[in-house]
């Protein structure tokens, strides 16, 4: 057995073993790098979304600087800015195009589905997908909402879709998919190949797929904040229908992913569900229900929900932790009590976090050695925690990474 493939198997042990609450050996760090690589480093965030040289020099180089426990790969986050530019996707800004050339991405939330809209999303979500979320959400496909709707062309009628193509503006439409499809195969590619290239140097994947709960989606994508706050009184019929209508999307979204990558944990963030969006009541009845049955159709299929749960949740945690599937899932605390939670969670859910972007960005290195030690000195007893950020460290100080990391291998030794 080679160092690299000692140290892989020693790093997935440890992760794994605590995802399942079992005592390891000692406390893993498994951060969310985001954009810190390309700062640490030195380089224009601008040309690092468009070389994708850089992001692979970069984060090589973090893994091997900073010996993480679990590998991360930029594509993820950073990889596919090229196609989006190509088909001029309106849902994001990033640098060079709508914000600066070091700025990081920013996603534009907007309500891309009217009210009136939900009968047609709840009978034919393809077709919703087809003729109206991919004209609205790329200009160079604004033309497809022109298009007659596919399931009124069976059989002998479908001459009436091929007659609409022969629009020349779906020439334009043609050559800006293909060219889209190129940079997604070349796209894919160096992610795949990036990812073996951290798994051969000894450094395990931290998730196989990415999914989201079914109240999010809604929220995000289609009615926006405003939209599905409106509707949590005005429409609760539909608004349920929709998170229904969206559950086997969601779950299929997260199984097939890990089937395909062979790593049975699944990433959900949650954006929707912080105690300041919604009553704990409309929280019950509308977000947790298809979040539960996501997450318990995932363990269905051994695989582990990663709730991201943003922002301040502490009158969400008992009834998340209550209801969780035990030894399976664990939940990632931005700015909820994480002490609190560990009380809540013995036996039950695997805790990751966190430590404040406040003090990585603006404390001291002693700052950020005392909260990690209350963390292991709290959090960590008898297994089940992961050290991490609240938030991603992109924005934090080289300094107070490094002393993320350094104390925490010191004294996070069970």
């Amino acid at each position: 057995m080679t160092e690299s493939q000692a140290l892989f198997e020693a790093r997935q042990k440890r992760y794994f073993d605590t995802i399942h609450l079992k005592k390891t050996d000692r406390v893993p760090i498994v951060t969310w790098v985001d954009a810190f690589p390309i700062r640490h480093y030195g380089k224009l965030m601008k040309d690092a979304l468009t070389d994708h040289a850089i992001l692979d020099d970069v984060w090589m180089r973090f893994h091997h600087e900073f010996q993480p426990d679990v590998g991360d790969s930029p594509y993820f986050l950073f990889g596919f800015f090229n196609i989006s530019r190509t088909l001029g996707f309106t849902l994001l800004k990033w640098a060079g195009h709508g914000l600066h050339d070091n700025s990081n991405y920013q996603f534009v939330e907007s309500e891309m589905m009217a009210p009136d809209q939900y009968d047609w999303f709840l009978s034919d979500p393809s077709d919703f997908m087809f003729r109206h979320m991919f004209p609205k959400s790329y200009t160079a496909l604004a033309p497809l909402a022109k298009l007659p709707k596919i399931t009124s062309s069976y059989y002998f009628f479908t001459p009436f879709i091929w007659a609409a193509l022969a629009d020349p503006v779906y020439q334009d439409v043609g050559r800006a998919l293909t060219l889209a499809a190129q940079q997604s195969a070349k796209a894919i590619g160096e992610f795949v190949s990036f990812n073996q290239r951290v798994i051969d140097a000894g450094w395990p994947l931290p998730v196989g797929a990415m999914t989201q709960a079914p109240l999010d989606v809604v929220g995000d994508y289609l009615r926006g904040i405003k939209g599905m706050l409106v509707d949590l009184r005005r429409r609760p019929e539909k608004l349920l229908a929709a998170c229904e209508k969206l559950l086997p999307i969601m779950l299929d979204l997260g199984v097939s992913g890990c089937k395909q990558s062979g790593v049975p944990v699944c990433f959900i963030p949650l954006h929707k569900c912080m105690d300041n969006f919604m009553s704990q009541e409309q929280f019950e009845k509308f977000y947790w229900p298809t979040l539960l049955e996501l997450m318990r159709g995932l363990v269905a299929e051994n695989i582990s929900p990663y709730l991201l749960i943003e922002g301040v949740c502490d009158q969400r945690l008992p009834v998340m932790i209550r209801d969780a599937p035990p030894g399976m899932c664990i939940y990632h605390l931005e700015n909820s009590d994480i002490f609190k939670a560990k009380k809540l969670a013995r036996d039950k859910v695997c805790l990751r976090g966190n430590i404040p972007i406040t003090i990585m960005m603006k404390g001291t290195p002693q700052d950020v050695k005392d909260y990690c030690q209350r963390l292991i000195d709290e959090v960590a007893p008898g297994g089940g925690f992961m050290m991490d950020t609240g938030v991603s460290i992109g924005d934090a100080t080289s300094e107070n990474v490094k002393t993320m990391f350094e104390f925490t291998r010191q004294y996070g030794v069970y």
